[in-house]
């Protein structure tokens, strides 16, 4: 007849219950770096400042949730414009070339653009590496606990 020591056997549960947590949190921040990567690395748009791109961060929001944010013109840039009009604010005209030549204009009509989700393609490559960081790290906890 065998016997069970019920105080290491809930300290063990214990230790597993925290290397699992652990594992968890870090599966979350695999994803998170996926999704940002994936969101700078677009190439379905250009930045020529590099705002768009430096603006993407991650950010954890609570025990298992974080966010990915994008800032700048990303959200023009993911669901597209209709047309409108760009009217100069600070200076008395908008300077922009046109065939090589300087053009000013008060006003220009805009034709729109079309959209570039490239923040929806990161979340679907972010919910993957979820999926995969989560099995490998919860596995090992339990494998190496």
């Amino acid at each position: 007849m065998s016997t069970v020591d019920s105080k290491a056997a809930v300290a063990g549960l214990a230790m597993l219950h925290m290397r699992i947590q652990l594992a968890s949190r870090l599966a979350l921040q695999d994803a998170m770096n996926v999704a940002v990567a994936s969101a700078k690395g677009a190439d379905l748009f250009k930045d020529r400042t590099g705002l768009t791109r430096r603006s993407i961060q991650s950010t954890s929001t609570g025990h298992l949730t974080g966010v990915v944010r994008a800032g700048g013109a990303a959200h023009f840039l993911e669901y597209g414009t209709r047309p409108h009009l760009i009217v100069a604010r600070n200076g008395v005209a908008l300077r922009f070339m046109v065939n090589g030549a300087v053009i000013f204009r008060r006003s220009v009509n805009h034709p729109g653009t079309s959209p570039r989700p490239f923040m929806q393609t990161a979340r679907a490559r972010a919910a993957l590496a979820a999926g995969y960081a989560a099995d490998l790290r919860i596995a090992y906890a339990i494998e190496h606990g």
